[in-house]
């Protein structure tokens, strides 16, 4: 694995875009700076869920991006190179916050928060990147960079003053003719000049400075020495014009600029397939960070984000559809990653594919990276699993032998089932289908609790139920609400068992009852385990549900005058 920072992104970028032209698709993770989960509920709908985690997006970076492009060779097996990569935006909104928790998790895991910091590869949004090649063409490009800089680089132009001679300056010697006004810096060949480049700036700012050295000499040519960080100066060569000596550092600048949201834009363009694990969030990092804002409603962001990649595959998806045929491996990518390192996953992998998919391109093969949470070695972890798990997939339900798949023909097969569909956590939702209708869920329904009595149910009463239950259900999954009307609790699980023993609860509470209880008697707790997703009208409130009561007990007085 080889790690991006900003002092050699320009250097490996030409590396980068041959190695994504020729992959057949790219996986993807990121680390990020925080992530609030006490505002998700099991409660939450779609668009809910969408905006809390659009909020958690804006309000903290992210700081690792991990990219591995996978390429099938002519045997059907797999080379991949993956890519590590600090990210620090210092041109963009300058507010962020960090979550202590997770910089503990990511130092425990560790990540290098100082070299996010110091040389950390710049990144923008198409609206950023118009912004500055704005002022790149109006001269103003400069303000991009502190005070303190700025004069750093006018003392640049003084020194080059300073280590120059005028052009014709011999000739007003020894002439007799008009000196002429155009008095330009020339470089004597035989003496090249250098100047040192100001200590602490990063490649954006370094390029910003010599493109506006170029504009005040377009007849000089200033080439970065990477090796001592300085500026050397010669004369532009015959070949070059000087509007192509300008062009050309403004070109730089914009490249530094943009940096890896350069890579990510041609992705898009050429609608390479993306492979992410658990990868809403990941999808929504990349549209707001690199692309363009998060929109405010959950359906914009679905058909904004597919047509920028309309091929998507998430392998907690693909994972979760195969879970019969993995038993007890489960969908964490740890986990996957490890089972596939096995040799027991070599049942269901094909000989291609079995074992550890070796370096592409790349010549340098760092493994001094290569563990968990890194998102460069996540995101190899990420493709590998998505391989592997794909044929296993194929494989089993074609009842083909473990056979090697061309790739094309593995999207093809999972473009029904599988593409374009995302995980979205502790929802009564199948997933978040990017190009469709949302699938609907398998969870217990909501449970409803009423009083007995019908009456409202006090703010005492909900305090005293919230602390019963969060000391019973101890480590179960349940969230609870009052309903708007305050006349209702609303019990939220993501188990058949927790929903049985919630009921059940509540069954024998002598002042409390499930809404359904009042109506058509009790249940027994076997019952409720098989019976967890039969009907239940949540949104009919006491007043509508004591209205057909009232209806049918009428109806039933009716029948028994009728009879007797």
């Amino acid at each position: 694995m080889v790690i991006i920072k900003d002092s050699n992104f320009l250097e490996l970028a030409p590396q980068l875009r041959k190695t994504l032209l020729q992959s057949d698709f790219v996986s993807i993770d990121f680390e990020f700076l925080g992530l609030d989960t006490t505002a998700i509920s099991l409660h939450d709908t779609a668009e809910k869920r969408y905006e809390i985690l659009r909020a958690n997006v804006i309000k903290y970076r992210p700081c690792q991006l991990g990219l591995s492009f996978f390429k099938q060779k002519s045997n059907k097996g797999y080379k991949a190179d993956s890519y590590s990569i600090p990210l620090c935006q210092r041109f963009g909104a300058s507010d962020t916050s960090i979550s202590v928790n997770s910089l503990r998790f990511l130092l425990e895991n560790n990540f290098d928060l100082n070299q996010v910091i110091t040389d950390g590869v710049e990144f923008c949004t198409r609206a950023e990147i118009k912004k500055f090649e704005e002022a790149l063409s109006k001269g103003t490009a400069l303000s991009y960079i502190s005070k303190d800089k700025q004069m750093k680089v006018e003392q640049l132009k003084v020194m080059l003053h300073e280590k120059c001679f005028r052009v014709k300056a011999e000739m007003i010697t020894h002439t007799t003719e008009e000196p002429s006004q155009d008095c330009r810096l020339i470089i004597n060949s035989d003496k090249p000049v250098s100047l040192k480049m100001p200590a602490g700036l990063c490649s954006v700012e370094t390029y910003i400075a010599i493109h506006d050295i170029t504009n005040s000499f377009p007849h000089l040519l200033f080439s970065l020495n990477e090796k001592d960080k300085s500026l050397d100066v010669t004369m532009l060569p015959e070949t070059m014009t000087e509007t192509e000596n300008k062009k050309q550092t403004r070109m730089r600048c914009t490249e530094s600029f943009e940096g890896i949201s350069a890579i990510l834009e041609a992705a898009m363009m050429m609608r390479k397939v993306i492979v992410g694990h658990n990868s809403l969030l990941d999808a929504m990092y990349m549209y707001h960070y690199f692309f363009s804002s998060l929109p405010l409603k959950y359906r914009n962001f679905k058909r904004e984000f597919n047509s920028l990649f309309p091929k998507v595959i998430d392998t907690k998806i693909l994972a979760q559809v195969i879970r019969i045929d993995l038993p007890g491996v489960g969908d964490s990518l740890e986990r996957l990653g490890d089972y596939f390192g096995t040799e027991k996953s070599n049942k269901t992998v094909p000989p291609e594919l079995r074992g550890y998919i070796g370096p592409w391109m790349n010549p340098l093969d760092d493994d001094s990276e290569n563990y968990y949470h890194n998102a460069g070695f996540d995101s190899y972890i990420t493709g590998e699993v998505f391989l592997k798990l794909a044929h296993t997939y194929i494989n089993r339900r074609n009842g083909f032998k473990n056979e090697s798949i061309e790739f094309k023909r593995i999207i093809q097969y999972l473009e029904a089932p599988i593409q374009n569909r995302l995980p979205f956590q502790l929802m009564d939702m199948g997933c978040c289908h990017l190009a469709g209708e949302d699938s609907k869920g398998c969870r217990p329904d909501v449970i409803t609790i009423v009083r007995r009595d019908l009456r409202p149910i006090g703010e005492e009463e909900f305090k005293h139920q919230e602390k019963i239950l969060s000391s019973l259900m101890a480590t179960y999954q349940f969230d609870i609400e009052w309903s708007k009307d305050r006349k209702e609790l609303l019990l939220a699980t993501n188990t058949p068992g927790s929903y049985a023993f919630l009921c059940e609860k509540f069954s024998k509470n002598d002042n409390l009852s499930p809404l359904d209880e009042l109506e058509a008697g009790k249940k027994t707790f076997e019952q409720r385990q098989t019976s967890w997703r039969s009907f239940k009208d949540a949104s009919m409130g006491v007043v509508d549900f004591m209205n057909r009561r009232w209806s049918r007990q009428q109806v039933e007085k009716m029948e028994k005058a009728i009879l007797n």
